[in-house]
Protein backbone atom coordinates (compact mmCIF):
# COMPACT_ATOMS: atom_id res chain seq x y z
CA UNK A 1 0.00 0.00 0.00
CA UNK A 2 1.57 3.41 -1.16
CA UNK A 3 2.28 5.55 2.07
CA UNK A 4 -0.02 9.37 2.52
CA UNK A 5 2.39 11.87 2.16
CA UNK A 6 1.50 13.90 5.61
CA UNK A 7 1.09 17.29 5.94
CA UNK A 8 1.93 16.82 9.74
CA UNK A 9 5.11 15.73 10.99
CA UNK A 10 2.81 14.61 13.90
CA UNK A 11 0.78 12.13 11.56
CA UNK A 12 4.10 10.95 9.72
CA UNK A 13 4.92 9.14 12.92
CA UNK A 14 1.84 8.39 14.40
CA UNK A 15 0.72 4.98 12.21
CA UNK A 16 0.66 1.69 13.97
CA UNK A 17 -1.33 -0.47 11.76
CA UNK A 18 -4.91 -0.17 10.99
CA UNK A 19 -7.53 -0.05 13.33
CA UNK A 20 -9.24 -2.97 15.15
CA UNK A 21 -13.12 -2.55 15.00
CA UNK A 22 -13.76 -2.28 18.92
CA UNK A 23 -12.81 0.18 21.41
CA UNK A 24 -8.75 0.15 22.71
CA UNK A 25 -6.13 2.82 23.63
CA UNK A 26 -5.10 3.89 20.45
CA UNK A 27 -4.11 7.95 20.69
CA UNK A 28 -6.60 10.41 18.80
CA UNK A 29 -3.34 10.63 16.07
CA UNK A 30 -3.15 6.74 15.79
CA UNK A 31 -7.12 6.59 14.89
CA UNK A 32 -6.91 10.27 12.75
CA UNK A 33 -4.13 8.67 10.57
CA UNK A 34 -6.16 5.36 10.05
CA UNK A 35 -9.06 8.16 9.67
CA UNK A 36 -7.10 10.13 6.78
CA UNK A 37 -5.73 6.57 5.34
CA UNK A 38 -9.77 5.26 4.97
CA UNK A 39 -10.55 8.20 2.81
CA UNK A 40 -7.81 8.07 0.64
CA UNK A 41 -7.97 4.22 0.10
CA UNK A 42 -11.42 3.35 0.63
CA UNK A 43 -13.00 6.68 0.22
CA UNK A 44 -10.59 7.49 -3.21
CA UNK A 45 -10.66 11.30 -1.46
CA UNK A 46 -8.90 14.33 -3.47
CA UNK A 47 -5.55 16.03 -1.92
CA UNK A 48 -7.54 18.39 -1.46
CA UNK A 49 -9.80 16.69 0.62
CA UNK A 50 -7.84 14.89 2.03
CA UNK A 51 -5.35 18.32 2.47
CA UNK A 52 -8.45 19.95 4.15
CA UNK A 53 -9.04 17.16 6.38
CA UNK A 54 -6.19 16.47 7.60
CA UNK A 55 -5.55 20.70 8.51
CA UNK A 56 -9.21 20.94 10.37
CA UNK A 57 -8.72 17.65 12.12
CA UNK A 58 -5.31 18.75 13.49
CA UNK A 59 -6.41 22.30 14.15
CA UNK A 60 -8.91 20.73 16.83
CA UNK A 61 -6.68 18.35 18.21
CA UNK A 62 -4.16 20.94 18.82
CA UNK A 63 -6.90 23.29 20.79
CA UNK A 64 -7.56 20.23 23.51
CA UNK A 65 -3.79 19.04 24.07
CA UNK A 66 -4.94 17.38 27.24
CA UNK A 67 -7.06 15.44 25.44
CA UNK A 68 -5.17 11.61 24.63
CA UNK A 69 -7.76 9.01 23.99
CA UNK A 70 -10.55 9.92 21.40
CA UNK A 71 -13.32 8.60 23.64
CA UNK A 72 -12.06 11.56 25.65
CA UNK A 73 -13.61 14.23 23.27
CA UNK A 74 -16.99 15.78 24.41
CA UNK A 75 -19.46 17.79 22.72
CA UNK A 76 -18.01 21.02 25.16
CA UNK A 77 -14.81 20.20 23.52
CA UNK A 78 -16.05 20.27 20.15
CA UNK A 79 -18.54 23.37 20.53
CA UNK A 80 -16.22 25.74 22.69
CA UNK A 81 -13.25 25.18 19.40
CA UNK A 82 -16.41 25.77 17.23
CA UNK A 83 -16.88 29.21 19.34
CA UNK A 84 -12.90 29.81 19.10
CA UNK A 85 -13.26 29.38 14.99
CA UNK A 86 -15.87 31.63 15.26
CA UNK A 87 -14.16 34.39 16.92
CA UNK A 88 -11.70 34.49 14.73
CA UNK A 89 -14.10 36.01 12.30
CA UNK A 90 -13.89 33.27 10.10
CA UNK A 91 -16.00 32.59 7.10
CA UNK A 92 -19.36 30.30 8.38
CA UNK A 93 -18.58 28.38 5.58
CA UNK A 94 -15.04 27.52 6.64
CA UNK A 95 -16.10 26.57 10.39
CA UNK A 96 -18.90 24.37 9.18
CA UNK A 97 -16.18 22.49 6.91
CA UNK A 98 -14.21 21.96 9.80
CA UNK A 99 -17.50 20.92 11.81
CA UNK A 100 -17.99 18.55 8.94
CA UNK A 101 -14.80 17.22 8.96
CA UNK A 102 -15.31 16.82 12.93
CA UNK A 103 -18.42 14.80 12.47
CA UNK A 104 -17.50 12.40 9.74
CA UNK A 105 -14.27 11.17 11.69
CA UNK A 106 -15.95 10.72 14.53
CA UNK A 107 -18.67 8.73 12.79
CA UNK A 108 -16.38 6.75 11.48
CA UNK A 109 -14.96 6.20 14.76
CA UNK A 110 -18.13 5.24 16.42
CA UNK A 111 -18.86 2.64 13.09
CA UNK A 112 -15.69 1.02 13.77
CA UNK A 113 -16.52 0.92 17.57
CA UNK A 114 -13.83 3.23 18.55
CA UNK A 115 -16.21 5.38 20.75
CA UNK A 116 -19.42 4.70 21.68
CA UNK A 117 -21.25 7.36 20.25
CA UNK A 118 -20.76 10.81 18.18
CA UNK A 119 -20.40 13.44 20.53
CA UNK A 120 -20.81 15.80 17.49
CA UNK A 121 -24.20 15.16 17.10
CA UNK A 122 -24.91 17.10 20.12
CA UNK A 123 -23.39 20.47 18.30
CA UNK A 124 -25.38 22.71 16.19
CA UNK A 125 -23.48 24.22 13.92
CA UNK A 126 -23.82 27.25 11.78
CA UNK A 127 -26.45 27.80 9.00
CA UNK A 128 -24.85 28.09 5.45
CA UNK A 129 -24.76 32.16 4.68
CA UNK A 130 -26.87 33.58 2.59
CA UNK A 131 -25.70 33.22 -1.16
CA UNK A 132 -23.51 36.28 -1.91
CA UNK A 133 -24.00 38.19 -4.69
CA UNK A 134 -21.82 37.01 -7.72
CA UNK A 135 -18.79 39.10 -8.69
CA UNK A 136 -18.36 38.70 -12.38
CA UNK A 137 -15.97 41.08 -14.55
CA UNK A 138 -17.15 43.14 -16.86
CA UNK A 139 -15.76 42.82 -20.33
CA UNK A 140 -13.42 46.17 -19.53
CA UNK A 141 -11.79 44.35 -16.14
CA UNK A 142 -11.25 41.33 -18.42
CA UNK A 143 -9.18 43.05 -21.12
CA UNK A 144 -7.71 44.82 -18.27
CA UNK A 145 -6.93 42.01 -16.21
CA UNK A 146 -5.44 40.16 -19.17
CA UNK A 147 -3.09 43.18 -20.31
CA UNK A 148 -1.37 43.27 -16.62
CA UNK A 149 -0.96 40.03 -16.57
CA UNK A 150 1.02 40.38 -20.02
CA UNK A 151 2.93 43.61 -19.22
CA UNK A 152 3.84 41.61 -15.45
CA UNK A 153 5.77 39.16 -17.25
CA UNK A 154 7.89 42.41 -18.50
CA UNK A 155 8.14 44.64 -15.22
CA UNK A 156 7.90 41.64 -12.61
CA UNK A 157 11.30 40.04 -11.17
CA UNK A 158 9.30 37.35 -9.90
CA UNK A 159 9.76 34.21 -11.93
CA UNK A 160 6.71 33.01 -10.89
CA UNK A 161 4.79 35.82 -12.73
CA UNK A 162 5.52 34.11 -16.27
CA UNK A 163 2.64 31.68 -15.74
CA UNK A 164 0.30 34.38 -15.02
CA UNK A 165 -0.84 35.68 -18.48
CA UNK A 166 -1.62 31.53 -18.80
CA UNK A 167 -3.41 31.47 -15.24
CA UNK A 168 -5.44 34.03 -16.19
CA UNK A 169 -6.66 33.15 -19.67
CA UNK A 170 -7.42 29.39 -18.36
CA UNK A 171 -9.41 30.09 -15.39
CA UNK A 172 -11.72 32.53 -17.66
CA UNK A 173 -11.93 30.36 -20.53
CA UNK A 174 -13.04 27.10 -18.79
CA UNK A 175 -14.25 28.33 -15.42
CA UNK A 176 -11.97 26.49 -13.37
CA UNK A 177 -11.33 26.12 -9.45
CA UNK A 178 -8.09 27.42 -7.71
CA UNK A 179 -7.32 24.27 -6.69
CA UNK A 180 -8.93 22.45 -10.11
CA UNK A 181 -5.33 24.94 -11.91
CA UNK A 182 -3.07 23.78 -9.51
CA UNK A 183 -3.85 20.40 -9.55
CA UNK A 184 -3.81 20.21 -13.51
CA UNK A 185 -0.76 17.88 -14.73
CA UNK A 186 0.04 17.82 -18.59
CA UNK A 187 -1.75 14.39 -19.14
CA UNK A 188 -4.88 15.73 -18.26
CA UNK A 189 -4.99 17.56 -21.46
CA UNK A 190 -5.46 16.56 -25.04
CA UNK A 191 -4.02 18.59 -27.31
CA UNK A 192 -5.69 17.22 -30.35
CA UNK A 193 -8.87 16.77 -29.35
CA UNK A 194 -9.39 19.98 -27.59
CA UNK A 195 -10.35 19.32 -24.08
CA UNK A 196 -9.03 18.89 -20.28
CA UNK A 197 -9.99 16.17 -17.68
CA UNK A 198 -10.33 17.81 -14.41
CA UNK A 199 -9.34 14.75 -12.16
CA UNK A 200 -10.03 16.11 -9.20
CA UNK A 201 -13.07 18.77 -9.01
CA UNK A 202 -15.19 19.70 -5.78
CA UNK A 203 -16.41 16.37 -4.16
CA UNK A 204 -13.73 14.07 -6.13
CA UNK A 205 -16.06 14.57 -9.34
CA UNK A 206 -14.24 14.89 -12.76
CA UNK A 207 -15.47 16.35 -15.67
CA UNK A 208 -13.85 16.85 -19.47
CA UNK A 209 -13.65 20.68 -20.30
CA UNK A 210 -13.55 21.63 -24.39
CA UNK A 211 -10.61 23.78 -25.13
CA UNK A 212 -12.43 26.22 -27.89
CA UNK A 213 -10.04 29.39 -27.36
CA UNK A 214 -7.39 28.76 -30.02
CA UNK A 215 -4.87 31.64 -28.28
CA UNK A 216 -5.24 29.36 -25.04
CA UNK A 217 -4.58 26.38 -27.04
CA UNK A 218 -1.40 27.89 -28.30
CA UNK A 219 0.19 29.36 -25.40
CA UNK A 220 -0.71 25.72 -23.92
CA UNK A 221 1.55 24.14 -26.32
CA UNK A 222 4.35 26.09 -26.46
CA UNK A 223 5.03 26.12 -22.83
CA UNK A 224 4.29 22.12 -22.97
CA UNK A 225 7.18 22.58 -25.90
CA UNK A 226 9.53 24.20 -23.80
CA UNK A 227 9.72 21.14 -21.42
CA UNK A 228 11.93 19.82 -23.26
CA UNK A 229 10.26 16.16 -23.39
CA UNK A 230 13.49 14.48 -24.81
CA UNK A 231 14.92 15.32 -21.22
CA UNK A 232 11.48 14.34 -18.94
CA UNK A 233 10.66 11.54 -20.97
CA UNK A 234 7.34 11.23 -22.14
CA UNK A 235 5.85 9.23 -19.28
CA UNK A 236 7.08 11.73 -16.77
CA UNK A 237 5.70 14.16 -18.69
CA UNK A 238 2.08 13.28 -18.08
CA UNK A 239 2.41 13.68 -14.59
CA UNK A 240 4.05 16.66 -14.39
CA UNK A 241 2.31 19.70 -13.48
CA UNK A 242 1.40 22.80 -15.37
CA UNK A 243 1.71 25.34 -12.98
CA UNK A 244 5.25 25.32 -10.91
CA UNK A 245 6.73 27.12 -8.24
CA UNK A 246 10.26 28.29 -8.24
CA UNK A 247 10.96 24.87 -7.28
CA UNK A 248 9.67 22.81 -10.21
CA UNK A 249 6.96 21.08 -8.03
CA UNK A 250 3.50 21.64 -7.86
CA UNK A 251 2.15 25.66 -7.49
CA UNK A 252 1.39 26.37 -3.96
CA UNK A 253 -1.91 27.66 -3.02
CA UNK A 254 0.08 30.16 -1.50
CA UNK A 255 2.04 31.03 -4.46
CA UNK A 256 -0.91 31.08 -6.82
CA UNK A 257 -2.41 33.95 -4.59
CA UNK A 258 0.58 35.98 -4.41
CA UNK A 259 1.25 35.84 -8.66
CA UNK A 260 -3.06 36.78 -8.92
CA UNK A 261 -2.88 40.19 -6.65
CA UNK A 262 0.36 41.45 -8.04
CA UNK A 263 -1.44 40.96 -11.27
CA UNK A 264 -4.46 42.74 -9.75
CA UNK A 265 -2.48 45.31 -8.56
CA UNK A 266 -0.77 45.61 -11.88
CA UNK A 267 -4.28 46.40 -13.23
CA UNK A 268 -5.50 48.35 -10.70
CA UNK A 269 -8.09 46.33 -9.47
CA UNK A 270 -7.23 45.38 -5.89
CA UNK A 271 -10.10 46.19 -3.70
CA UNK A 272 -12.83 45.95 -6.13
CA UNK A 273 -14.10 42.18 -4.93
CA UNK A 274 -12.21 40.60 -7.49
CA UNK A 275 -11.07 36.90 -6.47
CA UNK A 276 -9.81 34.45 -8.16
CA UNK A 277 -13.35 32.68 -8.25
CA UNK A 278 -14.55 35.94 -9.79
CA UNK A 279 -12.87 34.19 -12.73
CA UNK A 280 -15.02 31.28 -12.63
CA UNK A 281 -18.10 33.16 -11.99
CA UNK A 282 -17.42 35.54 -14.83
CA UNK A 283 -16.88 32.14 -17.03
CA UNK A 284 -20.56 30.91 -15.87
CA UNK A 285 -22.17 34.77 -16.11
CA UNK A 286 -20.58 35.06 -19.70
CA UNK A 287 -21.99 31.79 -20.77
CA UNK A 288 -25.66 32.37 -19.67
CA UNK A 289 -25.77 35.62 -21.17
CA UNK A 290 -25.12 34.36 -24.61
CA UNK A 291 -27.85 31.64 -23.91
CA UNK A 292 -26.13 28.68 -23.10
CA UNK A 293 -28.89 26.09 -21.85
CA UNK A 294 -28.38 25.87 -18.21
CA UNK A 295 -27.63 22.04 -17.91
CA UNK A 296 -24.72 22.93 -20.38
CA UNK A 297 -22.92 25.43 -17.79
CA UNK A 298 -23.81 23.15 -14.97
CA UNK A 299 -21.79 20.45 -16.32
CA UNK A 300 -18.78 22.77 -17.18
CA UNK A 301 -18.59 24.09 -13.95
CA UNK A 302 -19.03 20.88 -12.51
CA UNK A 303 -21.43 21.90 -9.92
CA UNK A 304 -23.62 19.01 -8.18
CA UNK A 305 -27.15 20.37 -8.56
CA UNK A 306 -28.24 22.99 -10.79
CA UNK A 307 -29.57 25.27 -8.06
CA UNK A 308 -25.93 26.30 -7.98
CA UNK A 309 -25.76 27.27 -11.63
CA UNK A 310 -29.03 29.54 -10.94
CA UNK A 311 -26.79 32.01 -9.62
CA UNK A 312 -25.69 33.41 -13.27
CA UNK A 313 -29.09 33.70 -14.68
CA UNK A 314 -29.15 37.19 -14.48
CA UNK A 315 -33.05 38.96 -15.42
CA UNK A 316 -32.97 42.41 -16.56
CA UNK A 317 -36.46 44.40 -16.40
CA UNK A 318 -36.67 44.31 -20.14
CA UNK A 319 -36.12 40.62 -20.23
CA UNK A 320 -38.99 40.18 -18.15
CA UNK A 321 -41.27 42.51 -19.75
CA UNK A 322 -40.66 40.47 -22.98
CA UNK A 323 -41.29 37.20 -21.23
CA UNK A 324 -44.70 38.36 -20.10
CA UNK A 325 -45.06 39.67 -23.66
CA UNK A 326 -44.76 36.03 -25.15
CA UNK A 327 -48.39 35.40 -23.15
CA UNK A 328 -50.31 37.62 -26.03
CA UNK A 329 -48.66 35.55 -28.69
Amino acid sequence: MKAVEWKSEKLRGSSQGPVTPRKDSSSILTVLHDFISYLRDERQASPLTLDSYERDLLRFINAVPEKNQLSEITPEDIRAHMQHLLGRKLSKATVRRAMHAMGSFLGWATRWRLIDANPSLQVLIPRRERLREVRALSKRERSVLIAAADKLVQTSTHKNDQQGPLLVRLMLKTGFRRSEVIGLSWGDINMEQGEILVRYGKGGKSRRVPLEDADLLTRLKQLRAQLHVDDIGNELLLTKSVFTGATGKRLTPSTFYKIFHRILAAAELKGTGITPHSLRHTFGSVLCQRGVPVPYVKDLLGHKDIGSTMIYVHSTPSELRNAVKKLRE
